[in-house]
């Protein structure tokens, strides 16, 4: 008896977290992203060089950066930013410092609330440093 209870309760565990994981996919969107940086650009304490790459959701707050063979090169933690107007395209924006470039926002098309990194301690020293700061804001046609 005890072990057919046990059975029921494992059984019933694992449809709650399939059904949850589930859920949380919906949620986020498994759509990925596919973009090509034609410069060199850091996220993190990392620097990648100017080439293709995607970006997948993997949790709310987190994204994994791919190479272009969809090897995973870091996982990016990200936070809700909101913007007045509705994206008319999938953008990145990346914040420029005499020439080094950092990944700073991510957006999806028809959304109004994008995805932003926080700053790196490299990032946040070249922006004092080098002021004022300059945007560059890639857009992306094809995304899947």
């Amino acid at each position: 008896m005890k072990r057919q209870d046990y059975r029921l309760r494992v059984m019933v565990l694992g449809t709650f977290v399939a059904l949850a994981l589930g859920i949380a996919h919906a949620q986020i969107g498994g759509d990925v992203l596919k973009f090509k940086v034609p410069f060199d650009f850091s996220v993190g304490t990392q620097t990648f060089p100017a080439g293709k790459y995607s970006l997948k959701p993997l949790l709310p707050h987190t994204m994994s950066l791919r190479n272009e063979a969809g090897q995973v090169l870091t996982n990016i933690g990200t936070n809700s930013v909101e913007s007045t107007e509705v994206q008319k395209s999938v953008k990145l924006v990346f914040n420029g410092y005499d020439g080094h470039y950092f990944l700073a926002q991510i957006w999806k098309e028809g959304d109004n609330i994008g995805r932003e990194l926080p700053r790196s301690p490299a990032e946040t020293e070249m922006a004092t440093k080098y002021s004022p700061e300059h945007q560059i804001a890639l857009r992306i046609v094809a995304r899947r």
